[in-house]
Protein backbone atom coordinates (compact mmCIF):
# COMPACT_ATOMS: atom_id res chain seq x y z
CA UNK A 1 0.00 0.00 0.00
CA UNK A 2 1.18 3.23 -1.06
CA UNK A 3 -0.38 7.14 -0.49
CA UNK A 4 -0.39 9.88 -2.76
CA UNK A 5 0.42 13.19 -1.06
CA UNK A 6 -1.16 15.39 -3.42
CA UNK A 7 -4.33 13.82 -4.40
CA UNK A 8 -4.56 11.49 -1.32
CA UNK A 9 -5.21 8.24 -3.61
CA UNK A 10 -4.28 4.95 -2.05
CA UNK A 11 -2.21 2.13 -4.03
CA UNK A 12 -4.28 -0.73 -2.86
CA UNK A 13 -4.51 -4.38 -4.20
CA UNK A 14 -2.05 -3.64 -7.52
CA UNK A 15 -4.54 -0.23 -8.16
CA UNK A 16 -4.80 3.66 -7.27
CA UNK A 17 -7.91 4.21 -5.53
CA UNK A 18 -10.04 7.12 -3.71
CA UNK A 19 -10.14 6.09 0.10
CA UNK A 20 -10.15 9.39 1.92
CA UNK A 21 -10.59 7.49 5.57
CA UNK A 22 -7.25 5.09 4.56
CA UNK A 23 -5.63 8.14 3.55
CA UNK A 24 -6.60 9.91 6.76
CA UNK A 25 -5.71 7.27 9.19
CA UNK A 26 -2.69 6.47 7.39
CA UNK A 27 -0.73 10.04 6.20
CA UNK A 28 1.10 10.87 8.89
CA UNK A 29 2.69 7.06 9.84
CA UNK A 30 6.02 6.41 8.57
CA UNK A 31 5.32 2.82 7.71
CA UNK A 32 2.92 3.71 4.47
CA UNK A 33 4.99 4.79 1.84
CA UNK A 34 4.01 8.63 0.24
CA UNK A 35 4.52 8.69 -3.53
CA UNK A 36 2.99 10.57 -6.39
CA UNK A 37 0.48 8.30 -8.37
CA UNK A 38 0.70 8.19 -11.97
CA UNK A 39 -1.94 10.85 -12.67
CA UNK A 40 -0.37 13.44 -10.53
CA UNK A 41 3.07 12.40 -11.97
CA UNK A 42 2.01 13.78 -15.23
CA UNK A 43 0.35 16.58 -13.14
CA UNK A 44 3.71 17.75 -11.93
CA UNK A 45 5.26 17.20 -15.44
CA UNK A 46 2.37 18.39 -17.39
CA UNK A 47 2.73 15.66 -19.28
CA UNK A 48 -1.02 15.99 -20.95
CA UNK A 49 -2.89 12.87 -22.66
CA UNK A 50 -6.07 14.93 -23.59
CA UNK A 51 -6.55 19.14 -24.55
CA UNK A 52 -10.21 20.63 -24.37
CA UNK A 53 -10.96 23.64 -26.36
CA UNK A 54 -13.73 25.68 -25.59
CA UNK A 55 -14.92 28.41 -27.20
CA UNK A 56 -18.31 30.23 -29.19
CA UNK A 57 -20.06 33.43 -28.17
CA UNK A 58 -22.74 30.70 -26.03
CA UNK A 59 -19.83 29.35 -24.05
CA UNK A 60 -18.49 32.96 -22.75
CA UNK A 61 -22.31 33.38 -21.65
CA UNK A 62 -22.57 29.93 -19.69
CA UNK A 63 -19.17 30.03 -18.70
CA UNK A 64 -19.67 29.53 -15.08
CA UNK A 65 -22.73 26.59 -15.75
CA UNK A 66 -20.21 24.67 -18.34
CA UNK A 67 -17.53 25.23 -15.25
CA UNK A 68 -19.56 23.42 -13.36
CA UNK A 69 -20.40 20.60 -15.47
CA UNK A 70 -16.74 19.98 -16.12
CA UNK A 71 -15.92 19.82 -12.60
CA UNK A 72 -18.59 17.92 -11.69
CA UNK A 73 -17.34 15.30 -14.46
CA UNK A 74 -13.95 15.15 -13.00
CA UNK A 75 -15.06 14.34 -9.97
CA UNK A 76 -17.19 11.51 -10.75
CA UNK A 77 -13.96 10.57 -13.70
CA UNK A 78 -11.84 10.55 -10.24
CA UNK A 79 -14.28 8.38 -8.54
CA UNK A 80 -13.87 6.08 -10.84
CA UNK A 81 -9.80 6.40 -11.41
CA UNK A 82 -7.59 8.89 -9.92
CA UNK A 83 -5.38 8.97 -12.54
CA UNK A 84 -8.28 11.45 -14.12
CA UNK A 85 -6.93 15.10 -13.53
CA UNK A 86 -6.85 18.29 -15.03
CA UNK A 87 -3.25 19.15 -15.38
CA UNK A 88 -4.49 23.24 -16.11
CA UNK A 89 -7.18 25.18 -17.43
CA UNK A 90 -5.85 28.52 -19.22
CA UNK A 91 -7.09 31.10 -22.23
CA UNK A 92 -5.22 31.15 -25.72
CA UNK A 93 -6.93 32.76 -28.28
CA UNK A 94 -9.83 34.06 -27.17
CA UNK A 95 -10.84 30.23 -26.16
CA UNK A 96 -10.36 28.56 -23.02
CA UNK A 97 -8.13 25.13 -23.32
CA UNK A 98 -8.26 22.47 -20.63
CA UNK A 99 -5.39 19.86 -20.28
CA UNK A 100 -5.90 16.52 -18.41
CA UNK A 101 -3.71 13.70 -17.83
CA UNK A 102 -6.07 10.79 -19.66
CA UNK A 103 -7.69 10.85 -23.34
CA UNK A 104 -10.42 9.22 -21.48
CA UNK A 105 -11.31 12.54 -19.39
CA UNK A 106 -10.96 14.78 -21.97
CA UNK A 107 -13.46 12.53 -24.29
CA UNK A 108 -15.65 12.38 -20.98
CA UNK A 109 -15.38 16.52 -20.54
CA UNK A 110 -16.35 17.00 -24.59
CA UNK A 111 -19.12 14.49 -24.12
CA UNK A 112 -20.14 15.92 -20.94
CA UNK A 113 -20.77 19.39 -22.61
CA UNK A 114 -22.45 18.08 -25.37
CA UNK A 115 -24.74 16.43 -23.98
CA UNK A 116 -25.71 19.49 -22.26
CA UNK A 117 -25.57 22.27 -24.51
CA UNK A 118 -25.05 20.26 -28.10
CA UNK A 119 -23.17 22.71 -30.65
CA UNK A 120 -19.84 21.55 -32.58
CA UNK A 121 -17.78 18.73 -30.77
CA UNK A 122 -14.99 17.33 -32.86
CA UNK A 123 -12.82 14.72 -31.66
CA UNK A 124 -9.13 15.26 -33.02
CA UNK A 125 -6.25 12.10 -32.97
CA UNK A 126 -2.81 11.66 -32.72
CA UNK A 127 -0.86 9.81 -35.43
CA UNK A 128 0.53 6.91 -32.73
CA UNK A 129 0.08 8.38 -28.79
CA UNK A 130 -3.03 7.88 -27.26
CA UNK A 131 -3.04 11.84 -27.35
CA UNK A 132 -6.45 13.68 -28.51
CA UNK A 133 -7.38 17.23 -28.68
CA UNK A 134 -11.37 17.79 -28.38
CA UNK A 135 -13.07 20.81 -29.81
CA UNK A 136 -16.73 21.98 -28.35
CA UNK A 137 -18.03 25.43 -29.84
CA UNK A 138 -21.29 27.10 -30.03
Amino acid sequence: EALCPRCHAVFRDKRWIIDEEFYEEYKDTDFVPKILCPGCRKAVDRYAMGYVYLSGPFYEKHRDEIMRIIHNEVERARGNNPLHQIITMYEEDGRTVIETTTDHLAQRLGRAIYRAYKGNLTFRWSEGDKLVRIYWER
